[in-house]
């Protein structure tokens, strides 16, 4: 059976495929175990990790000060009152997490994801003044969010959506005095600040192998899949982001399907990354 899988990888899985499972156990709609953890990385000013599955990623968010950009809207291309322009994001796949990757060259995969993430973010609408570093705004703290995956077994767009988030929550800011215009301290006797993060983005992917829909795909059905679906949602049902890839054609009725599912995720997956932010 081991052999056949190997140089019939696609056979193999039709084999299961058309009893409505996978080769893993799991039906065609079964998520993979999911956890998050937060501050492990007391280095960081805010940090998590999660887990889907055999995929892991850690994520860290670095506290940067600087002074505030200018607001003159004129002087701006395209203003958008939600554009984030305080948090940067960046993701590595190298070969720590499979030997795909290499440690030279930004993977395809890594940059495609790079963008989307950092496109996703204005989603959570955090208010300015969650950024000021000093009572009135005139220096603002800068958030430099790295993901690193540890393990890459497939569905990487929804643990690194999870990790994000997930560590966002667990930041702490201080507040800070301005001193002779350009020099900067920070204010320790002061609490430290959440951020108020107005929403939660709730991810779920799927890969297409013939006419079959696949939940949370492994990385074996990511190379078999002619399609893949990403659909994340805030906690009132709202489309963050909608991005159908691949050759495969989906039916309507399809992706209402994936949607619904991915709605029914909202309320595991908002408690996951509330417990996991208990008291931190």
């Amino acid at each position: 059976m081991e052999a056949f899988q190997k140089i019939h990888p696609l056979e193999f899985y039709r084999k299961f495929l058309v009893r409505s499972v996978r080769p893993d156990g799991r039906s065609l709609d079964d998520i993979r175990k999911t956890t998050i953890s937060t501050g492990s990385i007391t280095t960081a000013d805010g940090s998590s990790f999660v887990k889907m599955g055999n995929t892991s990623v850690v994520c860290g968010v670095r506290a940067e000060v600087g002074e505030k950009p200018s607001t003159d809207k004129s002087k701006i291309s395209s203003y958008n009152v939600h554009e984030n322009k305080n948090i940067f994001i960046n993701i590595e796949l190298g070969p720590i997490c499979s030997n795909t990757f290499s440690s030279t060259k930004p993977s395809d995969i890594a940059m495609s994801l790079c963008s989307r993430l950092n496109s996703l973010i204005n989603r959570l609408e955090i208010p300015e003044t969650d950024y000021y570093f000093d009572e009135e705004g005139k220096a603002l703290w800068y958030l430099y969010v790295d993901v690193y995956c540890l393990d890459y077994d497939g569905n990487i767009y929804d643990a690194a959506v999870l990790s994000i988030i997930s560590a966002l929550k667990n930041v702490k800011l201080p507040k800070g005095v301005i001193e002779n215009n350009d020099e900067y301290y920070k204010d320790l006797e002061s609490p430290q600040r959440k951020l108020k993060i107005q929403h939660y983005l709730i991810p779920l992917s799927f890969s297409v192998i013939d006419d079959y829909i696949l939940a949370d795909p492994s990385l074996d059905e990511e190379k078999l899949s002619s399609g893949t679906i990403n659909i994340t949602y805030n906690e009132l049902n709202e489309i963050c982001l909608l991005l159908s890839t691949g050759t495969s054609l989906i039916s309507e009725t399809n992706l209402k399907d994936c949607m619904k599912k991915a709605k029914e995720r909202s309320s595991f997956i908002i408690d996951l990354i509330n417990n996991s932010n208990v008291d931190k």
